[in-house]
């Protein structure tokens, strides 16, 4: 936790989130909130009693309209001054830094953060916005468009919103498609800018819950540049969008973000490291680690010190100071891990089980789940499914690792237990453009790293 982090008011603004009136959430086009009158409650996974609002499914030819709208916003607001840029995210950082535990405590509630995971994505957020409008100023280039910001549920605000901020503060115009399960906090920071005096059709918000629409807002004519984070299908379809090189594009896809245990000097210490690095958020952080990739003379002490963890490992209601772990954030995540533990039942080492305990019955609860010994042409060991699920690969030489490392679709990072530091430079020669974490949990990381003013000019 933040070493400024204050329980009380932290407790005070999830109360008032648990008390806040239910809103709609429709799409906002050109400044206007535009209903489609198909509702879709929005329920939190940490209870399904408690209920947001209705979400205003998009219907067909929504985002080819936000499009538009925002290209007709980007003839005016790329001629608006550097300074009048600067001065919108910077009234909005300040708001941000104001509604810090509220904006936390909305993203706990909305997706199932632990604590800390939800302060840092705020703190993220202001660093990002702080940066733009520093940047703002002084960036050189022109600015390109409309760019289609595609944030899923692994960074739901800090790269939703700091992408769009970094856009929007080059001169360009946006389209938000947020995470469907949890948009509340992009509309909140949406009247954020409003207030701060942001033109309406500069930033628009389509949000679908079923992800139907992102490949047409990522082909759409008025569209110059797309921004893909997270993980899932629609992000894995996003892939193909660099084939036209005349449209920018961002990856900040989410992969396996693997992790090499090789004779690290404290294995407890590395045990934990990857456990936090796999099971956090539920596995859906940008960074979250699916597999491990261990040394056969390791392979006994790790497995023995990360089962021993992982007994003491807390999934609870993220509201409890205590928990380490919140819940599945959908109906559709759950049956996804189900159908993951059925076919890999066989090789389940850990976990994997439905957690009951006096604030977890309303909730999708369930111990995280460790498998080892599947087999070396499944698949589950080489693609990411953005769930709560670790799957160790033993080897028998750090060769051995970093030519199955080079098989992994390993996302953006890859991490390195070991006290060898020509294992680590290997680790790190090999890693290419990836960032690389040694000794550490995956948690050191940060997501929107390429949200800065001069990734969004020409």
């Amino acid at each position: 936790m933040p070493s400024d982090f204050d329980n009380a008011k932290f407790e005070a603004a999830l109360q008032m989130a648990l008390d806040k009136e239910k809103h709609d959430y429709p799409a906002v086009i050109g400044g206007m909130y535009v209903a489609s009158g198909t509702d879709m409650p929005l329920v939190s996974p940490v209870d399904d009693t408690i209920i947001f609002g209705t979400l205003q499914e998009p219907e067909e030819g929504t985002t080819a309209v936000a499009a538009e709208k925002a290209d007709e916003a980007f003839a005016t607001w790329s001629k608006t001054s550097p300074a009048e840029r600067a001065s919108v995210i910077s009234k909005v950082a300040e708001d941000v830094r104001t509604k810090r535990y509220q904006l936390a405590a909305e993203l706990l509630l909305g997706t199932g953060m632990v604590r800390k995971e939800a302060v840092a994505e705020v703190d993220r957020l202001i660093e990002v916005l702080d940066k733009a409008a520093a940047d703002a100023e002084t960036v050189k280039g022109r600015p390109t468009g409309v760019w289609a910001v595609i944030a899923l549920n692994s960074s739901p605000l800090a790269s939703a919103v700091g992408y769009a901020a970094a856009a929007i503060a080059a001169g360009n115009t946006v389209v938000i498609s947020p995470s469907g399960s949890c948009p509340t906090p992009v509309y909140t920071l949406y009247r954020m800018f409003e207030n701060a005096g942001l033109p309406g059709g500069v930033m628009n918000i389509v949000s679908d819950r079923l992800d139907r629409y992102v490949t047409a807002l990522s082909d759409d004519q008025n569209v110059s540049g797309v921004v893909a984070s997270g993980c899932g299908k629609a992000m894995d379809e996003l892939m193909f969008v660099p084939v036209d090189e005349g449209l920018g594009f961002v990856n900040e896809v989410k992969g396996m973000t693997p992790i090499i245990v090789a004779n690290p000097s404290d294995m407890k210490k590395a045990a934990a490291d990857v456990l936090e690095s796999a099971f956090s958020y539920c596995g859906q952080h940008l960074y979250s680690t699916s597999k491990v990739i261990v040394l056969a003379e390791d392979e006994r002490d790790f497995t023995k010190a990360l089962v021993e963890r992982a007994k003491d490992f807390s999934v609870d209601d993220p509201g409890e100071e205590s928990a380490a772990c919140g819940p599945l954030i959908s109906d559709e995540t759950e049956k996804r891990f189900l159908k993951f533990i059925k076919e890999e039942e066989n090789f389940l080492l850990f976990g994997g089980k439905r957690v009951r305990k006096e604030y977890t019955s309303n909730g999708l609860y369930y111990t995280p789940a460790i498998f080892t010994g599947l087999d070396a042409e499944d698949d589950n060991l080489y693609v990411d499914q953005g769930l709560p699920v670790l799957c160790i690969r033993v080897v028998a030489t750090v060769d051995d690792a970093i030519a199955d490392l080079m098989e992994t679709d390993c996302g953006l990072a890859v991490g390195v237990m070991s006290r060898d530091a020509s294992t680590i430079n290997r680790v790190k020669a090999e890693a290419g453009d990836m960032q690389v974490f040694v000794n550490r949990s995956s948690l050191s990381l940060v997501p929107a790293v390429k949200a800065t003013v001069d990734n969004f000019v020409e």
